[in-house]
């Protein structure tokens, strides 16, 4: 019964809302304190990675296996090449 309540509170703390952008930003002109706005647009980045990179004209998709997590980034294709020429 109890292990029933545990999960019921956390499938309810799960479906908490997020405060929109637009709060976020007005907070961080009132206070100060952009740590709120920096962690929303990492975790923008980290889904958008997870859905499929796209990179822009110029740049390609980078990614590193590191101890089981996998890293995505876009880079410039002229330093990949340079790069990759100086082995």
């Amino acid at each position: 019964m109890r292990l029933l309540a545990l999960v019921a509170i956390c499938l309810l703390a799960a479906c908490g809302t997020m405060a929109p952008m637009e709060e976020l930003e007005r907070k961080a002109f009132l206070t100060g304190d952009w740590s709120a706005v920096e962690a929303r647009e990492r975790m923008r980045l980290r889904q958008s990675m997870r859905r499929g990179l796209q990179c822009p004209s110029g740049y390609m998709g980078y990614c590193e296996v590191d101890f089981g997590s996998e890293r995505c980034s876009c880079v410039e294709r002229d330093a990949v090449r340079v790069a990759l020429s100086r082995r």
